[in-house]
């Protein structure tokens, strides 16, 4: 059914390639783009569910998933370069980017996320924990990856790009290590 409703939709898009376009946006193609949208926006809150699964006091070492499973490969690159300008010792990052922890004693299992769309077809996902010791005010750049989600950058109200500060990190790091 999936197959005959996208080769349709094709066949109807080749079909107008000949037509002049039409003075208004079309009304069917709307609930295509609400319905994508939609369905990207579970999906999000779907992978952002399996990721804070694991953030509680009780949860184990199984509940770590790999940072593979959960950053994009542009903030993978960041972070492993970061990690090898320092050499071993702690670089930019001194705590969980997830949730702007160490070690957290929350429970974070229940965050609730606005979604957002953005024009690049990535979403932002924001959540604010109002935990009087460890608040926690996130926003989440999610990126499309397969079938999946991954977080291109967070953001939080100290470091508006962790992506940037690792790379502007980094570049320090490197420059001053060099003789």
């Amino acid at each position: 059914m999936k197959t005959q409703t996208i080769t349709a939709l094709l066949l109807l898009a080749l079909t107008g390639c000949n037509k002049d376009a039409p003075a208004t946006a079309t009304p069917a193609s709307a609930p295509a783009t609400a319905s994508s949208s939609e369905q990207d926006i579970a999906s999000a809150r779907a992978f952002l569910s399996h990721i804070y699964a694991g953030y509680h006091p009780d949860a184990g070492l199984e509940a770590i998933l790999p940072d593979e499973d959960i950053y994009a490969p542009v903030l993978l690159a960041a972070m492993d370069a970061n990690s090898d300008a320092y050499a071993g010792e702690v670089g930019y990052l001194d705590n969980d980017p997830l949730c702007d922890c160490q070690d957290s004693a929350q429970d974070l299992r229940q965050l609730t996320f606005d979604i957002q769309p953005l024009a690049d077809g990535q979403l932002r996902a924001s959540t604010r924990f109002a935990d009087p010791e460890h608040p926690l005010d996130l926003q989440l750049t999610l990126q499309r990856q397969g079938s999946s989600w991954r977080v291109a950058d967070i953001a939080t109200p100290s470091v508006p790009s962790l992506l940037q500060a690792l790379q502007r990190d980094t570049a320090m790091a490197t420059k001053s290590a060099k003789p």
